[in-house]
């Protein structure tokens, strides 16, 4: 029987001393014979973030400066010498039969350039942490164009072959906080094969300090970021196809209405009139968009 393939997991890491164990401890606990690799790639903790990596030996920490959460995330993947590529935030947990789970299933389907398992958000950062979300359904594994771009992208509950960042591109930096969806939407338009696997493999952290799970202020960041994203794939020549133009304009005027109410829950009525007229300008029928994208979140928050 040949022996199963080295699994390198990435963990971008900065000022996290509090949180970072949970998530050492989620890979050291796993439920799998071979090989992981286990690269933190810190931007430089002076918080005693250090200190907390320096108890597991059996890590590689590299500590020097970075650009972000998807430079540090890129740094590690040329790193990495796992032919299977898992991507775990500082904050977050793998459940412990989720690397075995996904080697399984590479090894049943060897044309996957990716597995996909379900995700849970937890409050807090302790271990036993009550579940307050779940994104454990098909459209949260596909890579459907309309899936990808309204639905949540759910990456660290995804597993890659490494080579898949060769072929598709590492992630793009000029995005801090959406540049996961662009990928992920790339992958997607170069017909990639993602396979999905029963289960939640991974649960992220709701708290102050998340860059993405969070309050009003991470949505509006994620928003906005989202907005720009999406008007640079609108506007490039040749044209997306229609119906991932038809979904990018849905995303784009629901990322539009969160940052109008935001302007009008702070008062802002001049902030909230420039992000209407920037969204008239790209897209005329936006607030039918916008009310699309909306019913469309509300039924696969049902689901």
């Amino acid at each position: 029987m040949n022996a199963p393939p080295t699994v390198t997991i990435i963990t971008p890491c900065l000022n996290r001393a509090g949180m970072i164990a949970v998530a050492i401890d989620s890979v050291q606990e796993q439920h799998f014979e071979g090989t992981i690799e286990h690269i933190v790639m810190d931007g430089g903790s002076t918080d005693g973030t250090l200190d907390v990596l320096s108890r597991y030996p059996r890590i590689t920490v590299v500590s020097e400066p970075d650009s972000g959460l998807y430079d540090a995330l890129n740094k590690g993947i040329a790193r990495a010498q796992g032919d299977i590529v898992g991507l775990l935030n500082s904050d977050d947990a793998y459940r412990h039969d989720a690397i075995r789970k996904a080697v399984e299933a590479f090894a049943v389907q060897p044309d996957a350039d990716m597995i996909c398992g379900g995700a849970e958000v937890v409050e807090g950062t302790e271990t036993e942490r009550p579940v307050i979300r779940q994104y454990d359904t098909l459209q949260n594994r596909s890579l459907q164009p309309e899936d990808v771009l309204l639905g949540v992208p759910t990456i660290n509950a995804r597993f890659f072959r490494r080579a898949v960042f060769e072929t598709f591109g590492p992630f793009d930096t000029r995005y801090k906080v959406v540049a996961d969806r662009d990928f992920l939407l790339r992958a997607t338009l170069a017909g990639a094969v993602a396979v999905p696997i029963e289960g939640v493999v991974y649960a992220y952290s709701s708290h102050g300090g998340s860059l993405t799970i969070g309050g009003l202020g991470a949505r509006r960041r994620i928003a906005e970021e989202t907005i720009v994203m999406a008007e640079d794939w609108l506007r490039r020549s040749p044209p997306v196809s229609s119906d991932v133009s038809r979904s990018m304009k849905r995303l784009h005027a629901q990322c539009m209405l969160v940052c109008i109410a935001d302007c009008l829950r702070q008062g802002d009525l001049g902030g909230a009139g420039r992000w209407g007229a920037r969204a008239s300008k790209l897209n005329g029928m936006w607030p039918v968009d916008a009310v699309a994208a909306v019913g469309a979140w509300a039924q696969r928050r049902m689901r």
